[in-house]
Order: structure tokens, then sequence, then C-alpha cells
């Protein structure tokens, strides 16, 4: 199944109600990346076509394992140029996700900066695999195809506070890349500071801040996608990340910042 049946699947049986599928754990837990998608699906309905996503907060509040979580969405405001959009997730009568979902209309601006263009690094051919190792990585992983350019792999003791490469759905469908597929191909690698460990610790991320920048032309969630992290900064248990996503044609369609709870 490409990911667009697996998404309509999900979402499509009930207007508040989500089926979230098998094999795509990590650890205890859902992988953050579809849920996230999955919400984003219930509140695009919710808001007018011409009102563009300008930025998705997330809040991960507790674990979710396969099978129906009900969504409750809720319009907090509908302006003149912006609308302001949440949708909480519930299993076993307990929240846990939490999203705020900012859309606004293009306005006239003084000011024009542009977003960084994709850094130059290996090619996704002369780049590492990252092997799908049933057991040992997380299920969700074998929907994905990663290869690493900068950085070392998780757990592997490195020492740059940097982590990045090329990432693509193995399984995308045919469909131009919206924003289902990019919160996915972001938030499927794993957290940079992982990469610093020297030995397997767990982790989960509290809270996620995404803005998008570009849309993306002509790309599926098939085309080589570039992602690179940087760690701000990581003490006491917590670490806080910055990503960037870029499309293939090295236009950036994602910014991001993600607070992570390792558990080492």
């Amino acid at each position: 199944m490409n990911f667009a049946d697996l998404l309509h699947a999900a979402c499509a049986s009930s207007p508040t109600q989500v089926q979230i599928p098998e094999h795509w754990g990590q650890g205890r837990a859902t992988f953050g990346g579809l849920l996230a998608a999955c919400l984003f699906e219930k509140i695009r309905p919710r808001v007018a076509a011409e009102r563009a996503l300008r930025s998705l907060m997330v809040s991960f509040v507790a674990p979710v394992a396969p099978g129906a979580l009900d969504v409750q969405v809720r319009v907090l405001r509908e302006g003149k140029a912006a609308t302001q959009v949440q949708a909480t997730a519930y299993q076993d009568d307990q929240p846990c996700v939490v999203m705020l979902a900012s859309f606004g209309g293009d306005r006239a601006s003084a000011v024009s900066v542009a977003a960084m263009y994709a850094p130059t690094t290996r090619s996704p051919e002369a780049a590492t695999q990252f092997p799908f190792i049933p057991g040992l990585t997380p299920d969700f992983t074998q929907h994905f195809d990663y290869r690493y350019a900068v950085g070392k792999m998780p757990f592997m003791g490195g020492r740059e506070p940097h982590l990045g490469g090329w990432i693509r759905l193995r399984e995308p469908g045919d469909q131009v890349a919206g924003v289902a597929e990019l919160l996915c191909l972001l938030d499927a690698w794993p957290p940079a500071v992982f990469s610093l460990l020297k030995a397997p610790a767990a982790g989960s991320t509290l809270t996620w801040s995404l803005g998008f920048v570009e849309r993306p032309e002509a790309c599926t969630g098939g085309d080589w996608w570039q992602y690179l992290a940087d760690i701000q900064h990581a003490a006491n248990g917590y670490s806080h990340i910055d990503a960037t996503l870029w499309d293939r044609h090295g236009h950036t369609a994602l910014v991001s910042r993600q607070t992570v709870s390792v558990f080492a």
C-alpha cells in the first residue's frame, strides 16, 4: 500500500476518528510524523482552500498505539487574513496529541528575505544507506529510504552536532507531495542527539514547531529530499534541535524546531 492510500484508509472512515495502522511504530509509540499527518488531514477541510498553511505546533502528550484515535477539531479564530485551528487526539479518553495549525493568505510586504538554498553535500548515490533491520531499527523506518551524508548514524558516538542527508518514501504514490508527506519525511530522521550517544537509548519528541516556507513544485514523496539538523543545545535529558527540509530543486520546504526528551 502506498503512502497516499494508507493515509486515505487511516482518515476517511470517519470525520472524527483516525485508524492508526500497524508497522508504523517507534518503540511503544506510533511514529509522530504519521500522527501529525493524520491530524492535519482532519484540519485541512475546515479551512478555506486559498489560505495556505504557515505553521504547525505539535505537542506529543502520550504514546499512541495502533487502532482507533478520536480527533476533535476546533476553529479557534477565523479573521480577515488568518485562521487558527486546533486538533486534539484522544485514545482511551486520554489526550495524546495536540496540534495548532495557522493558515494565512498572502500579504503585501516591504521586506523580502530568501530562504537558504540547499547546501552542497554528497549525492544520495554516494551517501551511506541506512538499513532497516527488523527488531532493531524502528518499524516505521521500513517505509523510508535514507542516505546519511552528514554526521553519524544513531548511537555511533559522533562528535559533530549536525545530522543530515537524503530521504524519500519507498512507496509514495504518484501525487505531488503535500503537507502529510512533508511531515513524515522530516520527522522520519532520528533526533540528531542520538548520533552523539555511544549506546542505544530511548527518546521521544516533547514538542515540535514547523514553518512552511516554499510550496514544493512538481515534487513527490518518491523524490530525494535533502535534510539537515543542528543541535542547538542538549543537557539535563533534553535536546533542542533545528532542522530544514529542501525539495529536489534545492528550495526550502520546511523549517523545524524540536524539543526531544532523551532517556539515556
